[in-house]
C-alpha cells in the first residue's frame, strides 16, 4: 500500500466507540428541548367549588311566573286523576243582578216610590177628559183609577192615569189587574214616549175595551206608526176579578202574556220593534166621540174604574222581585210581599 492510500485510510477511519455515545447524547438532548418548546401552552388549571341548582320553594314563586291550567280533563294537573265525566263539566246559570228594576203595590198611589198621578188637561187629545189625581184611590189592596161623568176645563168627563218618573227599556213588565167594565170605557197598561217628552213615539200596549172584557188587545208602535196589532179571545172574563199580565220586550222583539202564558210575540226580524226607553203608564179613561167607532158609546156608570194591585219591571239579563213571583192564578193578588 503506498502512503496516499494509508493518508486516506486513516482520515476515513472509525472514530473512537465513546464519541460516538456522546454524539447520540447530544442529539437526544436536543430533541427533547425542541419537543417542549414547541409543545402548546396550557391555560392553569383554576379550581372551583362544587354548587348545587337552587330549590325555590311553592310559597316563593310570584304569581305571574305561575301559568294557569284549565282544572278539567284533559289538562289535569300532575299527580290527579282526570275526572270521569271526561270533560262535561256541570253548567249552572250565572248569578243575576238584583238591581235597577221596582216592584210596587201601590198601596198608597198617590205617595208611591215609583208612579206618580197625571195632571193636566186633554182638550187637543183623542182622550174624553182631563187627568185628575183625584180620580185615583187606594181600594182593595192597590190603586183604583176611576172615570167621572163631570165636567172640567170643556170636557164631560175626567179620567184617571198613572206614569213612572224614569224611563224603561228591555226587560219584563208585569201587572195584576182588573179593567174597568161599560160601554166607551178603555184600561190600558203600556211604555211609551214621544213628542211629549221630546222623543220618537214608541210604545208597547196591553187594553181592553169595557165593551167586552172577554177580549184582549196588543199593540205597539215605532216613530208613531201602529204595527200590526191583535186581538184575542180570554178564557174568563178581566173585569171579574184581577188576572196576570205582562209583555217582555228584547232588542228582537216583543211577547204578551196572560197568567203566564205567553200569548203573542212579534215576527223574527221585525223591523217594528221599538227602540226608544219609555216611561210605564197605565190608566182608565175615555175619548173623544169620534172615538166610539173603536171603543163603543160612552154608555158606563159613573165612578166605573179599573183596578191595579201590582207593577213591576224587570230588566233584561237581571232577576228583580215581580208581581208574579207570589201570584195565585185567578186569586186576584199577589200574594204577601214581593220581597225575596
Amino acid at each position: 500500500m503506498s502512503h496516499d492510500v494509508q493518508h486516506n485510510a486513516a482520515a476515513w477511519r472509525r472514530p473512537d466507540p465513546g464519541a460516538d455515545t456522546l454524539v447520540a447524547a447530544s442529539w437526544l438532548a436536543i430533541l427533547v428541548v425542541s419537543f417542549l418548546l414547541l409543545r402548546p401552552a396550557t391555560l392553569p388549571q383554576t379550581s372551583h367549588p362544587k354548587t348545587e341548582p337552587a330549590i325555590i320553594a311553592a310559597a316563593d314563586i310570584a304569581p305571574a311566573m305561575v301559568k294557569a291550567e284549565p282544572d278539567f280533563y284533559p289538562w289535569v294537573r300532575p299527580g290527579e286523576p282526570a275526572p270521569t265525566t271526561a270533560g262535561v263539566r256541570p253548567w249552572s246559570e250565572p248569578v243575576k243582578p238584583n238591581r235597577s228594576g221596582f216592584f210596587t203595590r201601590l198601596n198608597t198611589p198617590l205617595q208611591d216610590h215609583v208612579f206618580s198621578a197625571s195632571n193636566h188637561g186633554n182638550a187637543d187629545s183623542f182622550y174624553g177628559g182631563d187627568w185628575v189625581p183625584e180620580n185615583i184611590a187606594s181600594r182593595n189592596g192597590g190603586a183604583f183609577l176611576e172615570v167621572r161623568r163631570e165636567v172640567r176645563s170643556g170636557e164631560p168627563y175626567t179620567a184617571a192615569e198613572m206614569q213612572s218618573s224614569g224611563k224603561f227599556q228591555y226587560g219584563r213588565y208585569e201587572t195584576i189587574m182588573q179593567p174597568a167594565r161599560g160601554s166607551g170605557l178603555v184600561t190600558a197598561f203600556f211604555t211609551y214616549t214621544g213628542p211629549w217628552f221630546g222623543d220618537p213615539h214608541d210604545e208597547i200596549d196591553i187594553e181592553f175595551l169595557g165593551s167586552d172584557t172577554t177580549k184582549i188587545h196588543f199593540n205597539y208602535f215605532k216613530n208613531g206608526k201602529s204595527i200590526k196589532p191583535a186581538t184575542f179571545d180570554l178564557p174568563f172574563d178581566a173585569a171579574s176579578k184581577p188576572h196576570l199580565y205582562a209583555f217582555e220586550w228584547r232588542p228582537d222583539g216583543v211577547t204578551w202574556f196572560v197568567e203566564g202564558v205567553p200569548i203573542y210575540a212579534t215576527e223574527a226580524g221585525d223591523p217594528g220593534v221599538p227602540l226608544a226607553p219609555g216611561k210605564v203608564m197605565f190608566s182608565a179613561w175615555t175619548g173623544k166621540p169620534r172615538m166610539e167607532g173603536w171603543h163603543g158609546k160612552r154608555l158606563f156608570r159613573d165612578g166605573a174604574g179599573a183596578q191595579f194591585n201590582c207593577v213591576s219591571f224587570t230588566p233584561l239579563g237581571h232577576d228583580t222581585p215581580k208581581c208574579s213571583d207570589n201570584y195565585r192564578s185567578g186569586g186576584g193578588g199577589a200574594g204577601s210581599t214581593g220581597a225575596r
